[in-house]
């Protein structure tokens, strides 16, 4: 697990089970039987109608979910009858079942998860909702991911992507910006999530809240400024580039040029700032920040609306001549 979520590569149902057992409450039926399959579709299946003997394209490879149609059709069963039904099931490699509404799965249903080698859980929650639950985490981490060099930071609830070479001083000019009160969500090493058209970053999940300050070494953000100052993880809204320059470098002065940066195939927006000594970047962070949250706002920056006055003024000056 590199990131806050399993890799799908080895996304396995004992994988599945840690990451969830509490979030659905989980109870293992089959005593860690069939931990080793793997997990390989964000989808699910109710196998209501392989139980009936439809088997045409019956969706074995995804998690089944065994709700009150099901269990209450396997109780008004014969014996005989309800044990055909689930071998029907179970005569395909099965991933992992999940019954819901904390039912009790019948003993025909447990033995033949366990003799063919796949997990039953029960959750006492509804269907519907833990459908919804498994599906949304299943989403993230199937989701196409990237791993990018820079640093992630929620300034004023929009995350800032902080890129540029290394010791430019991306770290130092967070850093600043996290004893402003704003909050931290990875350093040095971003990865980034496309669900939708949201990109959502998230940080390393060995290096956790640490950053490396050169000439200190590396800190622990959460216990030096407090569990406030952290963020688990932040929509990507604006990509900050840090260059070198100097003085006589022409760099963007009237905030017109449209730039942006393709992220896993979405367009970040993307302001490029000038590294120059004496300049406070921490400050210049802020207000990039604010000037996005503002172009969100009204539909505009506020430079295309000097632009657009400035226009109609030299409009109205050939109009008086």
């Amino acid at each position: 697990m590199l990131d806050r979520y399993p890799d799908p590569e080895v996304f396995s149902v004992g994988v599945m089970y840690e990451q969830l057992r509490k979030r659905l409450q989980l109870e293992d039926m089959t005593d860690t039987w069939g931990y080793d399959r793997m997990v390989v579709s964000p989808d699910i299946s109710r196998p209501g109608l392989c139980l009936s003997g439809y088997t045409y394209k019956f969706m074995h490879d995804r998690i089944q979910i065994f709700g009150e149609t099901e269990i209450t059709l396997l109780n008004q069963l014969s014996p005989l009858e309800r044990q055909a039904a689930v071998k029907t099931v179970f005569s395909f490699p099965v991933v992992c079942s999940i019954v819901t509404k904390g039912l009790s799965p019948p003993e025909e249903l447990v033995s033949a998860s366990r003799s063919s080698g796949s997990a039953l859980f029960v959750s006492p929650l509804d269907t519907t909702p833990l459908i919804h639950d498994l599906t949304d985490f299943f989403s993230e981490v199937f989701a196409p991911h990237v791993s990018l060099h820079g640093t992630l930071v929620d300034v004023y609830g929009e995350g800032l992507l902080v890129m540029g070479r290394s010791a430019i001083g991306k770290s130092e000019a967070v850093l600043g910006l996290v004893e402003r009160g704003h909050r931290l969500v990875a350093d040095d090493l971003v990865r980034v999530r496309k669900t939708g058209n949201r990109l959502i970053g998230s940080g390393d999940a060995m290096l956790g809240f640490h950053m490396e300050i050169r000439g200190i070494g590396f800190v622990n953000i959460a216990e030096l400024f407090g569990v406030g100052s952290i963020k688990e993880m932040q929509s990507v809204d604006l990509v900050v580039r840090l260059f070198d320059t100097d003085l006589n470098d022409e760099a963007d002065r009237s905030g017109l040029e449209d730039k942006h940066m393709s992220i896993l195939g979405v367009g970040v927006p993307m302001v490029e700032i000038p590294v120059l000594p004496g300049r406070n970047i921490t400050l210049l962070l802020e207000v990039a920040a604010m000037m996005n949250i503002q172009a969100k706002d009204t539909g505009s920056t506020s430079a295309e609306r000097l632009n657009r006055k400035l226009i109609a003024r030299m409009g109205r000056k050939r109009l008086r001549e």
